[in-house]
């Protein structure tokens, strides 16, 4: 693969043990065949409801999430907000929930399997991530539906040393291809590196260089989350984020995360941050759904 001269992220050393392994990132890859055509905006309809609490936040919520399509409301009932010309999709934390809810399911032709070390995905699944995401793969497709895969890096034991921190060792396993390979729609999770944009973006680039790496067709989109972990990160910063990453992403899934019996560590949901975002992303059309997926790096 062509390599791209570094410079933002020429300190990262996360980026430079991804060159080295040979994670090249591209510098003009080809544009996958996309399940959706443009730039694509992911949220759940709860933190949708959220994000519409706060004043003022409306024109912001309509810019992002009615872009037909390219916009996608993710699991829960319809939201509240009314007239959101969204597409619809419903998420299931384990493999035999997909099967159980697209048995019965009537209207949304996209589904989110997020896979995680946590009590909605059975043991046996987070041992073998990538084949429960080619089953599920194979069952949405032979039903007619779009699969979003979004494995959490915790599925991978933290490796220890100096030369493997334990942030790489979701990039060394190869999960990310692998699970790819059964993608229509792939999220890097990277919320847990938003408060350094040289980590974010060196993480999201390596993680997205491979992906398309292994299924040229995938889109690849970036995680953000106003609280990850229960702490706040200011929009200032989710913003440079967002900037930094966006010539390797099909889109994003904002995330506003709360206290539940899935995440007991989120804390309180903070939606002016989210709000904030979308504010200062609403001035650059490159963000807005529909727009061309990704730019040249």
């Amino acid at each position: 693969m062509p390599r791209l001269r570094i410079r933002a992220f020429a300190r990262s050393g996360l980026l430079a043990l991804a060159l080295t392994l040979g994670w090249a990132i591209p510098a003009r890859a080809a544009r996958p065949l996309m399940p959706h055509r443009g730039m694509v905006w992911l949220i759940t309809v709860r933190s949708l409801d959220r994000l519409r609490s706060v004043p003022g936040s409306r024109g912001v919520v309509r810019l992002f999430f009615s872009g037909g399509p390219n916009s996608i409301l993710v699991g829960g009932p319809r939201s509240r907000f009314p007239g959101l010309a969204a597409s619809r999709s419903q998420a299931y934390g384990s493999y035999r929930s997909l099967r159980l809810g697209l048995a019965a399911a009537r209207g949304p032709r996209l589904v989110v399997l997020d896979l995680e070390h946590w009590a909605a995905t059975p043991r046996r699944e987070q041992l073998s991530p990538a084949a429960y995401y080619a089953r599920a793969a194979r069952y949405a497709r032979r039903h007619g539906f779009i699969l979003v895969a979004t494995p959490s890096s915790n599925l991978v034991p933290p490796w220890s040393g100096p030369l493997l921190p334990s942030f790489t060792s979701y990039l060394v396993s190869g999960l990310v291809g692998q699970v790819a390979k059964s993608a229509d729609i792939f999220e890097v999770q990277a919320q847990g590196f938003e408060r350094s944009t040289n980590l974010y973006a060196a993480f999201v680039a390596a993680a997205a260089a491979q992906a398309r790496e292994a299924n040229p067709r995938v889109s690849v989109i970036a995680g953000l989350s106003t609280n990850p972990g229960g702490r706040g990160v200011p929009a200032a910063q989710l913003y440079r984020d967002a900037v930094a990453v966006r010539p390797y992403v099909d889109g994003f899934w904002l995330n506003i995360p709360a206290r539940s019996w899935t995440c007991r560590s989120c804390g309180v949901a903070r939606p002016d941050i989210g709000a904030q975002l979308l504010e200062r992303l609403s001035h650059h059309r490159a963000f807005w759904p529909g727009a061309p997926a990704r730019s040249a790096p």
